[in-house]
């Protein structure tokens, strides 16, 4: 595998306490809502997949594709994955770290191409 791009975010979790709903469904998918508005501290979860969705958006080997066909998910068991909802990342693979504090969220993100 070759790493086609790297890319890092880092948010601060105030900016997303409080957010008008059209704001947030204009960022996020209904299923990453359904994740981050049923747990406790909300503003962290919806900053680190934000910070997420932006690192992505740095290391993409294309340009133009809006936040939300950006998908952070998240299933039982399993660590935080990346969905891509566009036919042009179809032949990546992406690797995902994410961390936050109670002030500041971070993401990184490494994009793979098989040889």
């Amino acid at each position: 595998m070759q790493i086609v791009n790297i890319g890092t975010d880092i948010e601060e979790v105030s900016r997303f306490e409080n957010l008008d709903k059209k704001i947030l469904q204009r960022l996020f998918t209904k299923q990453e809502l359904d994740y981050c508005l049923k747990s406790k501290n909300k503003a962290q979860h919806l900053a680190v997949r934000f910070a997420a969705k932006e690192a992505v958006f740095k290391a993409l080997p294309f340009e133009e594709i809006a936040l939300k066909k950006i998908e952070i998910i998240r299933k039982p068991a399993q660590k935080p994955q990346i969905l891509i909802h566009d036919e042009r990342a179809k032949d990546l693979i992406f690797k995902l770290s994410l961390s936050h504090t109670k002030n500041n969220a971070v993401a990184f993100v490494i994009v793979l191409k098989a040889d």
